[in-house]
């Protein structure tokens, strides 16, 4: 009955336009643990907001900022016995890495702020659902967040063995095949990667990790995963939806999306039927 309860009182709505921001409400449980290859920039608009981060329970209140570094394991719950409501956006790492230009992702300990900038930066980005964000003010932002964290933390600092513009060729490389591939029948390896890079492989995972906070393998995943997402959300069958974001079956795209997102392919569409 508990869960059936939780169920009626969640539900997640998604913004306009193709950016990926969405505003969310739970009652206990709202993810299982997990982990992305994306910043989430959260504000918290009402409740207790918790999670696990670096073996610690964090809580965030009304008017404050939760920001997750890419492939840090959270989980998501309420504090109180009350919901938790919030807004949040994804930031991709290499839109970040394209402003700081070959320093290390920041990393912002503890994973809650209070600090004035982020608050600005996450109000702008979160206040206007109705209307999609124009790109140049999309672009703005993601400027003003990627100085302003790389200003905050002490752990951004310039990643001298990394090659820049060798990893960043590997990523446009996987970019361009995605998009001639569609997801589907990409099937690549870390030889052909570190021919491209002039690295070893090895080497090829260790810079991308660094520069872009994840694997290559990781990052293909990740990009089909949010076409399935996306799908989701349109109301596809689970079951059409792997295949058509190149996942072998509906258990493969479950486990990969839960691990991802912290809920299942079935309970995403769930929580989308109220809007």
């Amino acid at each position: 009955m508990a869960k059936n309860q939780s169920l009626v009182t969640s539900w997640v709505k998604r913004a306009a336009g193709e950016t990926e921001r969405i505003e969310a409400c739970f009652s206990g449980l709202a993810y299982a643990p997990h982990s992305h290859d994306t910043y989430t920039l959260a504000l918290t608009t009402s409740g207790v907001q918790s999670f696990n981060y670096r073996g610690e329970l964090r809580h965030s209140l009304p008017g404050e900022v939760v920001i997750l570094h890419p492939d840090e394991t959270h989980d998501g719950q309420a504090g109180t016995d009350s919901p938790f409501a919030y807004r949040a956006i994804t930031i991709n790492p290499v839109d970040v890495q394209n402003i700081l230009q070959g320093v290390s992702l920041p990393f912002l300990q503890g994973g809650v702020s209070r600090d004035p900038r982020f608050i600005q930066i996450a109000t702008r980005l979160l206040a206007e659902f109705d209307r999609p964000l124009e790109k140049l003010e999309l672009q703005d932002l993601i400027f003003s967040f990627a100085i302003s964290l790389q200003q905050t933390t002490s752990q951004s600092m310039q990643h001298t063995k990394a090659n820049y513009q060798a990893i960043k060729r590997v990523r446009e490389y996987i970019d361009d095949l995605m998009t001639i591939e569609s997801c589907i029948s990409l099937d690549m390896t870390l030889d052909e990667l570190a021919a491209i890079s002039h690295y070893s492989k090895w080497q090829v995972t260790r810079d991308f990790r660094s520069l872009y906070g994840t694997t290559p393998y990781r990052y293909i995943t990740l990009k089909r995963l949010q076409k399935a997402k996306a799908l989701i959300e349109r109301g596809l069958p689970i079951v059409q939806v792997a295949i058509n974001s190149g996942f072998a079956d509906q258990s493969h795209l479950t486990r990969h999306f839960k691990s991802c997102f912290g809920t299942t392919p079935k309970v995403w569409a769930r929580l989308h039927q109220r809007y």
